[in-house]
């Protein structure tokens, strides 16, 4: 059953990615022309994503539902180009593929005390494949030929990916345990 309290986060986080997509990588994207550079600007939503996986503690759908509300309120954004469904399918098909395999680790991974190896992971295998499964899908849609340049910078940016991934994760692993610290506390008082 879904809570109240995971509604107004998934609502809360979508949000947050909201702004993140439009304010930080929008603005990226207009200004240096360069298609694709969202993808090695990206701390913020590696922080976020992590943050959101972790407080949605396990229970699936959640990031599920998170992309589709993502996807419905960044339709009008010039990320490709602005009222295109098929460049934002992806996203909704990468939170559900995220969901489903994450959150089936997440109770172990909780139970052994290894959970911020997991929020790394996450965020990192996340944030690394977005891009190839993107190019993946728009590869249906136009022909490759126009999403070479498109992948060959993301080639040149993977380590630079990998590094935001990581740091993205850690510090979303950091926010989580400072939130809980004060559930905890707010709890007990």
């Amino acid at each position: 059953m879904w809570s109240s309290r995971d509604v107004a986060l998934i609502i809360t986080l979508a949000v947050i990615g909201f702004i993140n997509f439009a304010a930080v990588l929008q603005t990226f994207s207009v200004l240096t022309g360069i298609r694709g550079i969202v993808y090695g600007v990206d701390l913020i939503g590696a922080t976020l994503s992590t943050v959101g996986f972790l407080l949605f503690e396990g229970r699936r759908w959640r990031r599920t539902v998170m992309g589709l509300l993502i996807f419905s309120i960044a339709l009008p954004l010039n990320i490709g180009s602005s009222y295109n469904v098929i460049t934002r399918i992806p996203i909704i098909l990468k939170m559900f593929i995220s969901d489903v395999v994450f959150n089936s680790f997440y109770g172990y991974f909780e139970r052994q005390g290894k959970l911020s190896w997991l929020a790394v992971f996450q965020s990192v295998t996340f944030f690394v494949t977005s891009p190839f499964f993107d190019i993946l899908f728009l590869s249906f849609f136009v022909p490759f030929e126009t999403l070479t340049p498109l992948f060959n910078l993301v080639i040149l940016m993977l380590p630079l990916i990998i590094g935001l991934s990581v740091t993205g994760g850690y510090i979303g692993y950091k926010i989580y345990g400072r939130v809980t610290k004060m559930n905890s506390f707010l709890a007990g008082h």
